[in-house]
């Protein structure tokens, strides 16, 4: 009898650490899927914050081409009305153009604005005022060259002086933005973008290095 319930006794022992070690099997288990899914979480977060800073990047760069090809435009109609005598339809398809232009500026003015908070929206404000401001004084020079009365349909060449006083001013707005923008998505050193996973599964920073300023 004491030896059959000393196999009793044994037999229930040893389930009993079956059970024992299934509990901790699946304890641990699930340790390890959550740390897992802390990854997988912390990697995503990551994988989006560079994302959005990349399409930034291209929708900055892409406003101030537009913003550019904006000033080099109106050079050309200034330039016309320097130096040229042809026919007003010329002017007018250059001066077409420059608006062209400038609703291209103004699309990519608010594409980049959708990607922006409120503290980053100002530089985008002056660099857009400064188009406008230097757009009016060529305007203004333009038809005041156009409303001169001169023989024969010729004009002599002006000199524009409204739009000569503002285009310092938006070169040095452009290159104000393009210094801002610098600072903001190329700081030096190592910048933080997200988070990435430690080997026991808690968050850590995840620093990615950028380009140095030149």
């Amino acid at each position: 009898m004491d030896g059959q319930w000393a196999v009793v006794v044994g037999a229930g022992l040893g389930a009993s650490g079956a059970i024992v070690g299934a509990l901790t099997t699946w304890a641990s288990a699930r340790v390890s899927a959550r740390g897992q899914l802390n990854v997988a979480r912390l990697q995503l977060v990551s994988q989006q914050e560079a994302e959005t800073i990349a399409r930034k990047r291209a929708a900055y760069a892409d406003l101030i081409l537009c913003v550019d090809t904006v000033r080099r435009q109106m050079r050309i109609v200034r330039q016309y009305v320097q130096a040229s005598r042809g026919a007003d339809d010329d002017l007018e398809a250059k001066r077409a153009a420059v608006h062209d232009r400038i609703r291209e500026t103004q699309a990519a003015e608010w594409v980049l604005r959708l990607m922006l908070a409120e503290d980053e929206q100002a530089a985008v404000t002056d660099l857009i005022n400064a188009i406008y401001t230097c757009h009016l004084a060529l305007i203004e020079d333009v038809d005041e060259w156009l409303a001169r009365g001169e023989p024969e349909g010729t004009r002599e060449p002006a000199d524009t002086l409204r739009y000569r006083e503002t285009t310092g001013a938006l070169q040095a707005q452009m290159l104000d933005f393009a210094g801002k923008v610098h600072e903001r998505l190329y700081r030096p050193g190592e910048i933080t973008i997200g988070a990435s996973a430690r080997p026991d599964g808690r968050r850590s920073r995840n620093p990615v290095a950028r380009p140095r300023r030149p």
